[in-house]
């Protein structure tokens, strides 16, 4: 891209690659006065380089400074440090996550789930487990969802999917065959699709109605997905509540009611 960059497009892009933790923590009108240009300057650079927003730039280049937890993890630490390391770790996923969100697409989302007859969800491996814990919530709240730990048995259910109902799919890789299949499926019927994947362009993207995306800074081989598990979870805890806020009053009856049949089982 240099030879297509201008004057200020050169002087912003020296900065930024000298200067990526105080970018990083700085505003776009923040970093204009730093550098010495002006913010609508920054923002035109970033479309250039291929940026959407500054928000997702910064995303981009906060997986490129960070290092993942296996990573950070040292021989002698304590484990309070481990505790400090993966604490910071974490919140700065969450940070990153937030970033990545789009309001539209999730409140298009939030009010496909509400209106659908079903839903079934797709995810194996630490996916799955985003998957249960989705499962879990709904089903509490009186929502048809269907989700099997076993994948053959997840996609003979879809014999039975109309375009009333919705699939969601979670994979960090976007490369899992058992909701790529289940995405192909979905887009051969005209079922909508809602995806949770890591950031970038993918095969899957195509195949779904709506993307919700995660930072995407683990290792390929990774001692445990960690905070691609928590960045799912934390989707997955948005689109709950922001599902029992358009149900509150059925909702809440159901919620009620669960609490005092479990609760039985205390006594």
């Amino acid at each position: 891209m240099k030879n297509y960059l201008t004057a200020t497009d050169k002087k912003i892009e020296s900065f930024i690659a000298q200067h990526s933790d105080t970018v990083l923590s700085s505003s776009i009108h923040t970093l204009s006065e730093q550098i010495g240009v002006s913010p609508s300057s920054i923002s035109k650079f970033i479309k250039k380089i291929g940026y959407r927003s500054y928000s997702r730039f910064k995303v981009h280049l906060a997986q490129k400074n960070t290092k993942t937890i296996d990573e950070q993890i040292e021989k002698d630490d304590s484990i309070k440090t481990i505790q400090s390391k993966l604490f910071s770790t974490v919140t700065r996923s969450y940070e990153m996550t937030l970033e990545l969100v789009d309001d539209s697409v999730l409140d298009h989302v939030i009010r496909l789930m509400k209106d659908a007859e079903k839903i079934y969800a797709f995810g194996v491996g630490a996916s799955g487990m985003v998957c249960n814990d989705l499962y879990f919530k709904l089903s509490r709240i009186g929502k048809n969802i269907i989700y099997h730990t076993d994948s053959h048995t997840q996609l003979a259910s879809l014999s039975s999917a109309t375009k009333e109902d919705l699939i969601i799919g979670v994979s960090y890789s976007a490369k899992t065959k058992e909701v790529g299949t289940a995405f192909v499926i979905g887009k051969e019927r005209g079922i909508p699709t809602v995806s949770i994947t890591g950031l970038g362009n993918t095969q899957l993207d195509s195949l779904s109605t709506y993307c919700l995306k995660i930072p995407r800074h683990e290792n390929t081989i990774r001692s445990a997905a960690i905070t691609s598990r928590n960045d799912s979870l934390f989707l997955v805890d948005l689109l709950y509540l922001g599902l029992l806020q358009k149900e509150d009053s059925l909702q809440n009856d159901i919620l009620e009611t669960s609490y005092k049949f479990t609760h039985q089982l205390r006594k």
